[in-house]
C-alpha cells in the first residue's frame, strides 16, 4: 500500500518520514540545530586558521632551504612559462626537510584533539580555541 504523499512524491516511506521530520522540527530542536551549526562553523574556521599558520611556517622554511625550487613552484603557480619544469621529487624532499627542521628546532606548543602538532604561537592559540569549541559541541550534544 502506498501512502498518499508517497504516491505524490514517489519517495520511499523512510525517506518521506525523515523529510517530514525535518519539516516539522520542534522550535527548541531547531534552535539547538542552529546552535550546533554555528559551533561547527566556528570550530572549523578556527582550525583552518590554525593550520594556515603552520603551513606558512613550513613554506617559509622551504623557501629558505630551497630558494630555486620555491621560485620555480611560485612561477608555475602563476602560470609563467619562463621557468624550467619543476622537479617534483626535489620539491617533495625539500618540503620534508623543512618539516623535519621545524620538528627538530621548534617546541611543540599544542597538540590538538586529533593529534595534529602546532609549533607557532598563533596556530597553537587558534587550535586551543577550536578544541574548546569542540568541547562545547560535545556538551551541547552536537555531532
Amino acid at each position: 500500500m502506498r501512502f498518499p504523499l508517497q504516491a505524490y512524491w514517489g519517495l520511499p516511506l523512510p525517506l518521506l518520514a525523515a523529510l517530514l521530520g525535518v519539516l516539522l522540527v520542534d522550535p527548541a530542536l531547531a534552535g539547538s540545530l542552529e546552535q550546533c551549526r554555528g559551533l561547527r562553523e566556528r570550530r572549523d574556521a578556527l582550525a583552518a586558521e590554525a593550520m594556515t599558520a603552520e603551513i606558512a611556517l613550513v613554506q617559509e622554511l622551504r623557501g629558505r632551504l630551497c630558494p630555486v625550487l620555491r621560485r620555480q613552484a611560485d612561477g608555475a603557480n602563476a602560470n609563467d612559462q619562463l621557468f624550467a619544469p619543476i622537479d617534483y621529487e626535489a620539491l617533495r624532499r625539500c618540503r620534508r626537510q623543512a618539516e623535519q627542521l621545524v620538528e627538530r628546532t621548534r617546541p611543540v606548543r599544542h597538540r590538538n584533539r586529533l593529534g595534529f602538532t602546532f609549533y607557532t604561537a598563533v596556530g597553537a592559540g587558534l587550535a586551543e580555541q577550536a578544541d574548546a569549541v569542540a568541547v562545547a559541541m560535545e556538551k551541547e550534544g552536537c555531532s
